[in-house]
């Protein structure tokens, strides 16, 4: 009997505390409700969703594409051929009208991370020069592992807005 009030203490002490992060993982599956300093999505301010599935086989790799709502044509190359892993390395980004018209003096935010991980860019990439004729120099990038990358853009030229995303499975 000696014993009860110390296991009844155990018992209102036990639930009565906070989450270890251990449980709070187990219950959100690894995904923090808020984003990581250095790894969140603040450029398009969405969550990294963690995507466990194999990169799907029909994934666009191309360094060209439309933005989201068709703004903006986009075309992207590393300077670093092939792209390394934890090798800091810069890109050339041109940004075109719909039309193929230049697109200068626009605002770029850059972001991304790993879909299959649920984790951002290990880095903080950034336009550092306006190289002309729709042309930006990106600095800073860096993938910490191999696997299927995102990296986004968000194109702001004082007339339109918009979106893009080009993927990379780095090998």
């Amino acid at each position: 009997m000696k014993m009860f009030p110390t296991v009844l203490f155990l018992a209102i002490a036990f639930a009565l505390a906070p989450a270890s992060a251990a449980d709070k993982m187990k219950h959100n599956h690894g995904v923090s409700d808020t984003p990581q300093k250095g790894h969140g999505m603040s450029g398009h301010d969405k969550k990294m969703q963690a995507y466990t599935g194999e990169v799907p086989h029909n994934l666009d790799t191309g360094s060209r594409r439309f933005t989201d709502h068709g703004m903006f044509s986009v075309d992207i190359a590393s300077r670093l051929d092939p792209v390394a892993i934890n090798k800091m390395h810069s890109w050339v980004l041109r940004v075109r009208s719909k039309d193929g018209k230049p697109i200068d003096g626009a605002k770029i935010v850059i972001d991304g991370g790993m879909p299959q991980h649920g984790h951002g860019l290990p880095t903080k990439p950034r336009v550092t020069e306006a190289l002309g004729d729709g042309k930006y120099l990106v600095e800073g990038m860096r993938f910490s592992m191999n696997g299927w990358w995102e990296v986004k853009f968000d194109i702001d030229s004082g007339h339109h807005k918009d979106s893009v995303t080009f993927n990379l499975v780095l090998k």
